[in-house]
């Protein structure tokens, strides 16, 4: 079997498990909610993610749309809102639950991401897919961006490999508001790219860098409530122990299987498992798959 072959196998078998799980078992409570986070952001839960609006003086920025099926309800939710335009939809990761619904959402708007971001979107594209029609991010950038909004600037962040290899972090700092998209799911077990370069190395120390230069923001997440930077770093915390123990499993000789059973994770009561694809051992497997790359 051709390398070519065994690649659109493996992206196409990483689209079923990232797209389908999540869509089945990451049915938020509330869904459709849009809750108030200052006088200028906004958090609409989604069905299964978040969706942020920063209300500007002439026109909307949007983070992410979720899928196809839920960006017209979402359209209205961000309708509710404000009737402004849509001046930017900014792409936290690739994931079809924050890009699925990027050609509705975005429609007129200028569609945002990391370069690697766009890249992953890209390459998740069928051959006979139009790039523009299914909402390819369009402006990409390498390290920070920023963006105006009348006299607010919203600053785009990426800090390296985290949850995927193009995670954006979007900070308001007029609103004490960052968005950080699934480099935070709140209260559960989360997702971990291992297929598109996901580093949980990078993605406690991109945490604490954050919590550090803004402590006392609000915090949104990609998935679950709105929070704080203390409950971000109680789960940069769960991502560190599990490294460690990882790392002294596979010291011993341990295999995957044997470290999934072995290693306790009692003392984390915080991140709920969410049916059998974002539990705590398969957030141990995919992190022995990432150190033993």
């Amino acid at each position: 079997m051709s390398k070519r072959i065994l690649r659109l196998l493996s992206l196409t078998a990483l689209i079923f498990l990232v797209a389908f799980p999540l869509s089945l078992q990451l049915k938020q409570e509330g869904a459709g909610t849009v809750e108030k986070v200052t006088d200028k952001v906004f958090c609409i839960q989604g069905e299964t993610a978040n969706i942020a609006v920063f209300l500007g003086k002439e026109a909307l920025l949007v983070v992410d749309s979720e899928y196809p099926k839920t960006a017209p309800g979402l359209l209205q939710k961000i309708r509710s809102i404000s009737s402004l335009s849509i001046k930017y939809l900014v792409n936290t990761h690739y994931h079809g639950d924050h890009t699925g619904g990027n050609s509705i959402i975005g429609e007129g708007a200028e569609i945002i991401s990391h370069k690697n971001c766009q890249a992953s979107f890209l390459r998740t594209l069928k051959p006979e897919d139009d790039p523009k029609s299914k909402g390819a991010p369009q402006t990409i950038f390498e390290k920070e961006m920023t963006l105006k909004m009348g006299e607010d600037a919203v600053r785009l962040l990426h800090f390296n490999p985290g949850h995927t290899s193009g995670d954006t972090v979007v900070v308001f700092p007029t609103a004490g508001v960052l968005v950080a998209g699934d480099l935070f799911f709140h209260g559960m077990a989360p997702y971990i790219d291992v297929e598109d370069g996901a580093d949980t190395a990078n993605w406690v120390l991109t945490i604490r860098q954050l919590a550090e230069k803004y402590p006392d923001y609000k915090i949104i997440p990609g998935h679950g409530k709105v929070t704080d930077m203390q409950e971000w770093l109680k789960f940069s915390d769960y991502l560190e122990y599990l490294r460690k123990e990882v790392k002294k499993a596979m010291a011993a000789g341990k295999t995957k299987e044997q470290a999934q059973e072995s290693i306790d994770t009692s003392r984390f009561s915080y991140i709920a498992d969410i049916g059998q694809f974002l539990t705590k051992k398969a957030n141990i497997g995919w992190i022995y798959d990432e150190l033993s790359r």
